[in-house]
């Protein structure tokens, strides 16, 4: 894949998630159903996750790695560099908000990896309809459960956009 393809790719992402964050600003607060906040913001963080992958793979290829598709994670693309004499700050920056257990970006990667966990079952309780809903366990494994929200959606999409317009401005100096 050619450098501004990875470019092009973040690109997309970051305007899907904007797409999904006009469409709640367009509502003007009429989206209380919880249901369609969690599915917005899963959505989000879907656009936001994929942008972030995509990202690394376009620093990567910045800094004239060989094969940048070969970047699977930070760790990755931080090895990659460093066994070619490089240490930029902006893959340090990267590695440093995923290491971080307070980031926003491990908050994001957290909650995406959700999306895959088949939820823990607590017990069955009525919604407000009186239809039988499951409780789901809000700490699984040590790991607290994402609480799907279009505020922390809508944050993550706004400091993913500042990271990466802050980055390609510094890789553009380079």
């Amino acid at each position: 894949m050619s450098a501004c393809s990875y470019l092009a790719a973040v690109n997309q992402k970051l305007l899907f998630a904007k797409k999904l964050t006009q469409l709640v600003d367009s509502a003007q607060g009429s989206v209380n159903d919880r249901h369609v906040q969690a599915v917005i913001a899963q959505s989000i963080a879907t656009q936001l996750y994929h942008a972030w992958n995509w990202h690394i793979k376009d620093v990567a290829s910045n800094y004239k790695v060989k094969d940048p598709s070969v970047i699977k994670s930070v760790d990755d693309l931080v090895d990659v560099l460093k066994a070619d004499g490089k240490e930029p700050g902006e893959a340090t920056e990267l590695k440093n908000l995923f290491d971080s257990p307070t980031s926003w970006v491990r908050e994001l990667a957290d909650a995406y990896s959700q999306l895959a966990d088949l939820p823990e079952i607590r017990k069955a309780e009525m919604d407000v309809d009186r239809l039988p809903v499951l409780a789901l366990e809000t700490n699984v494994g040590g790991k607290k459960i994402t609480d799907w929200n279009l505020s922390t959606a809508v944050n993550w999409s706004k400091q993913m956009v500042e990271l990466v317009d802050r980055q390609r401005e510094m890789m553009i100096e380079f």
